[in-house]
């Protein structure tokens, strides 16, 4: 303990100016724990999934404005009226039990809707959630302005450009019998060709958000200034060849845009396509990025329980996650104490650094873990850098701020937020090297910038290093922050 304190000072010396004492969180009440954790700068975002970041009211808003429909019998949002029970959207206005009942439908907020379990709710709210794909900017800006009102300035979003083109050239060619085969059949078939359209796809998802904000005009709102980058996420579910062209065309794509920077694996972890190809996919990525070296990979992994899925399947997802695919970061990680070697594994973790991004309450909806019962404690004291995000906050109803209100009842104290927080820059996938020499401790940050880490702006050989990274200019920026946020302490 002695030896966490004197880290605590020396990491409070280096990065802020002398304050009084760090907050006790335990000791706020439920109010002012929920406004104090609004404001403090949160770092970054590594875990949210474009589509499921939309409210439900904006969709209902966005079906009347575009003409779509509303099915009052499955409660979902439709495309078009043909078929039963389909009227259009702008037919229901006013009618506010309908209203009620399909904001009902296409979040949680109501347990146990309709009979379905969290887990069952969550993941078939997807399917109801119609929007046209013109949206998608639309959603990318209420995501970022969501962020920019919590005091959070960085963010990696998962977005699935060209998905029916990629899954098609991979129907077409077929399964090989190995990843690498398939992967010189899918280059034989052309999917490299898919490039320029991915880059499109998000070229038109960023300007139409910049538009919405009013980017680069007097009226721009605060989420211009958030810098977002995307992960290029790829369906576990169908047969394999399909999941792999899209991680493929993610590997090229990232290679040619600087705006994607890693790759995902999305879908029920515990469905029945993730379940008997879990092995195939991970040497699949293996095979794509050399096990993460030539490209970032973050995967869903651990995202089970017992409720979900048998032990023996249960028992090496996170393990093989990092050890076959070489992820340097995980998502959810939630089984990983009740994996073969959990001790073994995580120690490995946090000697390579890699990162578990936590998503505590998409946990509580969709895996029944109460946060205070969350492995989040148990990774914090394995050494395990950790990161809090929200994972489907328009679904999910919630806010990062709150998943850093939750972390409080899973026994994280200032310190552990702070920590977290600048986690979720220094392990990002941006670029360029790091303003600390020791991420997941930050006591000490390059020699370059000793002593002036948290000023305004940095000066002389520090102005240069911070010029010439990515992720050092995002660090600085949140360092600014921090020690204007902690100045009111």
């Amino acid at each position: 303990m002695g030896r966490f304190l004197a880290s605590l000072a020396l990491a409070l010396a280096v990065a802020a100016p002398a304050t009084a004492a760090p907050p006790d969180l335990s000791k706020m009440g439920a109010a002012e724990l929920s406004a104090f954790l609004r404001s403090f700068p949160k770092g970054g975002e590594l875990h949210n999934h474009l589509g499921g970041g939309i409210p439900a009211e904006d969709l209902l808003a966005w079906a009347v404005e575009d003409g779509l429909c509303v099915d009052a019998v499955e409660l979902a949002i439709r495309p078009t009226c043909a078929g039963e029970n389909l009227r259009p959207a702008a037919d229901y206005q006013g009618n506010e039990a309908l209203r009620s009942a399909l904001i009902d439908s296409l979040t949680t907020r109501a347990p146990g809707f309709r009979g379905r379990s969290g887990h069952d709710q969550f993941f078939t709210a997807f399917g109801r959630r119609g929007m046209s794909p013109l949206r998608a900017g639309d959603g990318l800006a209420e995501t970022l302005e969501g962020l920019a009102r919590q005091n959070t300035f960085y963010a990696e979003l998962m977005f699935t450009p060209q998905f029916v083109a990629s899954r098609a050239v991979g129907a077409r060619v077929g399964w090989k019998g190995d990843p690498a085969a398939t992967k010189a059949a899918l280059s034989a078939a052309g999917l490299e060709g898919l490039v320029p359209a991915a880059r499109a796809d998000a070229d038109r998802v960023l300007n139409r958000a910049r538009e919405v904000m009013k980017c680069d005009t007097q009226q721009a709102r605060p989420g211009c200034q958030v810098t977002v980058r995307f992960l290029f996420q790829a369906m576990r579910e169908g047969p394999p060849e399909q999941t792999m062209a899209q991680l493929q065309l993610g590997v090229a794509t990232i290679a040619a845009d600087n705006r994607f920077v890693g790759l995902q694996l999305v879908a029920p972890e515990d469905s029945f396509d993730a379940t008997r190809y879990y092995d195939t996919h991970m040497r699949i990525v293996a095979e794509l990025t050399d096990q993460g070296r030539r490209t970032p990979v973050a995967l869903h992994a651990g995202e089970v329980t017992l409720k979900l899925v048998t032990p023996k399947s249960q028992s090496h997802r996170v393990r093989d996650a990092v050890f076959v695919a070489g992820a340097r970061r995980i998502g959810h990680g939630v089984a990983l104490p009740q994996e073969t070697d959990a001790d073994a594994t995580a120690a490995e973790m946090a000697r390579r650094g890699v990162l578990v991004e936590v998503q505590i309450l998409s946990n509580q909806v969709i895996l029944e873990v109460d946060p205070a019962d969350h492995p989040y404690a148990w990774l914090r004291k394995k050494g395990v850098p950790v990161a809090l995000s929200t994972d489907d906050s328009g679904i999910t109803r919630t806010e990062l701020s709150g998943d850093y209100v939750a972390a409080v009842r899973n026994g994280a104290t200032y310190a552990d937020l702070r920590t977290a927080a600048r986690n979720a820059i220094a392990f990002s996938f941006l670029p360029g090297e790091g303003l600390w020499l020791d991420p997941n401790g930050y006591r000490r940050p390059v020699a370059a910038c000793a002593g002036q880490v948290g000023a305004a702006e940095p000066k002389g050989a520090c102005a240069a290093f911070v010029a010439g990274s990515e992720k050092a200019r995002e660090q600085w920026r949140h360092e600014r922050l921090l020690r204007e946020f902690e100045a009111r302490f």
